[in-house]
């Protein structure tokens, strides 16, 4: 039987030296995984961004050749973006876009269409008696109607879930969007909006920034966050252009 007083220091526990090895070695697995965690991130953002100026690209060459108009839409809450077009002329809103102006035309428009529909039923309601085509209507502009873009080549997309849209800005806008909807239109003369978008990730420690160029349709694509001020823009090398 072995006598416990002759076990010594070593099998009755480890040294501050193993300690110390222990802990430096957890912390070196620790910063490893987070460091790979960042790069895979740092990667999806990088594929996004690619991905979306290709979109963005695509938009505007088939806007020049089919003739017909064409938006992408970016929607922040849902992390999509898709494209739709349309047959009919689109005419954007002069003067600077601004949170309380979107929110009267969207009030605007769903009174023009409850009112619509409220003089349909009416004319539905007396038959024959009197022709819907002949009862007054008050004049509207037509207004342009975007349907989805049928092309196969181009599908709705879902950011993935560590990337995020920080903000979206054109000239028109008087503050960079952040929520909601946003709308870049693409024209068949071969024209589109001056833009920058800004993806992030989930915690914004990255960004990457698209700058837009409305003439080409190029898109230049910086790993960065670049400032975007309502009175400046930016050209295809990422320096800022003073209108």
């Amino acid at each position: 039987m072995t006598d416990a007083r002759h076990i010594g220091p070593r099998a009755q526990g480890v040294t501050l030296i193993e300690i110390m090895v222990a802990l430096v070695l957890v912390g070196l697995i620790v910063v490893a995984a987070v460091s790979g965690l960042r790069s895979l991130s740092k990667s999806d953002l990088r594929e996004s961004a690619s991905h979306m100026a290709g979109a963005i690209r695509y938009v505007f060459d088939r806007a020049s050749t089919s003739g017909r108009a064409h938006r992408i839409v970016f929607d922040f809450d849902t992390g999509k973006y898709w494209a739709e077009s349309t047959d009919d002329k689109v005419y954007l809103t002069s003067g600077k876009e601004t949170a309380e102006k979107r929110r009267k035309e969207a009030e605007k428009l769903a009174k023009e269409d409850e009112e619509e529909k409220r003089a349909n039923e009416r004319a539905s309601s007396m038959g024959s008696a009197i022709p819907g085509h002949y009862l007054p209507k008050p004049y509207r502009p037509k207004r342009a109607e975007f349907g989805a873009f049928k092309e196969t080549s181009i599908k709705p997309v879902t950011l993935p879930k560590k990337v995020k849209m920080a903000d979206f800005y054109v000239p028109r806008l008087e503050q960079p969007l952040v929520e909601g909807q946003a709308y870049l239109y693409f024209f068949p003369l071969g024209m589109t909006e001056a833009a920058t978008i800004h993806l992030t990730d989930a915690k914004r420690e990255n960004f990457y920034t698209l700058v837009v160029h409305p003439l080409t349709g190029r898109v230049k694509v910086v790993g960065k966050y670049l400032e975007t001020e309502t009175r400046e823009q930016f050209d295809d090398a990422g320096k800022v252009v003073t209108p």
